[in-house]
């Protein structure tokens, strides 16, 4: 297999990573203002495990298509290839899906791919079916391992995961389950190839349109940082200092601690006029003010 040189965003990612404080800064409010572009996105996986593989990336938006097929690592999971129809041979380096060869390229060439095609619209939105607690992560990880991460973070806008979406605002007495091909069948009155990213994506984006759009609100969209943000806050979570609840809103509006701790350091209000301009409940001000004085 060649290596790929380093590319400019992957340069540019380690010079902030040897200085992690380089360009920090607290981020604005997250809210749609009716500029972005929202990008239906799936992948397909070597497992369920969050360690896995990528095997396929694919995006839909305006009338235009990603897609990659993706050289994985690591054996593909038997269950997850029955499932997508997907299986690779290492020693031949050949693809196929179901039964038809493809051609795979590498984790970087994908990725690096994947981030000139949201390059092309305004503030993209990322909408994915159960993407916080799957998708985003694993993308996440392996934009890291790929020094791409914050070049891809400083792109996109956030992501809003349609799952918590029809959990939310769909009553369960229609529906055995929240899966989005037991919504497409239920609500579109159509069967798909599921588990095939780019039929993934087509579908979702139909049943967005038709049924879960005009639901959305601002606090339907989650920075795409969420879950690094979420983490900062876990030795705060530990002390119970302060509630997950709280927790979640700021990694929600890409707050982390750092971004808290740089609030503090420039006024001896700087955590509450965070949380007002993010309309984050007060009550936990001076809980974050004292533990952040207590780390000193």
């Amino acid at each position: 297999m060649v290596k790929e040189g380093k590319t400019y965003e992957q340069q540019l990612e380690l010079s902030i990573q040897e200085d992690s404080d380089q360009g920090i800064d607290i981020p604005p409010h997250l809210k749609p203002d009716q500029t972005e572009s929202y990008v239906f996105f799936d992948l397909e996986t070597t497992g369920l495990g969050r360690k896995s593989d990528i095997t396929q990336i694919a995006a839909l938006t305006n009338g235009k298509k990603f897609q990659r097929y993706v050289i994985p690592r690591v054996e593909i999971n038997i269950e997850a290839s029955e499932v997508t129809g997907i299986t690779y041979s290492h020693s031949t380096n050949t693809m196929y899906v179901r039964g038809q060869k493809v051609e795979p390229v590498t984790l970087q060439k994908a990725l690096l791919d994947f981030i000139s095609f949201m390059k092309e619209f305004n503030n993209p939105i990322l909408i994915g079916h159960n993407i916080c607690n799957f998708d985003i992560l694993i993308i996440s990880e392996k934009l890291k391992e790929c020094n791409l991460f914050t070049t891809f973070s400083t792109i996109v806008k956030g992501f809003i995961d349609t799952l918590k979406v029809a959990k939310k605002y769909v009553s369960n007495s229609d529906i055995p389950n929240f899966k989005q091909e037991t919504l497409v069948r239920h609500y579109l009155g159509e069967t798909y190839l599921a588990h095939n990213a780019i039929e993934d994506v087509k579908a979702l984006q139909s049943l967005y349109e038709m049924k879960l759009a005009h639901h959305i609100k601002s606090e339907d969209l989650y920075a795409f940082v969420y879950r690094k943000c979420l983490d900062s806050y876990s030795d705060i979570l530990k002390s119970k200092a302060v509630s997950r609840l709280i927790c979640v809103r700021l990694a929600k509006e890409g707050i982390s601690l750092k971004h808290l701790k740089l609030a503090a350091s420039r006024d001896s209000n700087g955590i509450k006029f965070v949380f007002e301009d993010h309309k984050v409940p007060q009550k936990s001000v001076k809980a974050f003010s004292e533990y952040l004085k207590d780390e000193e």
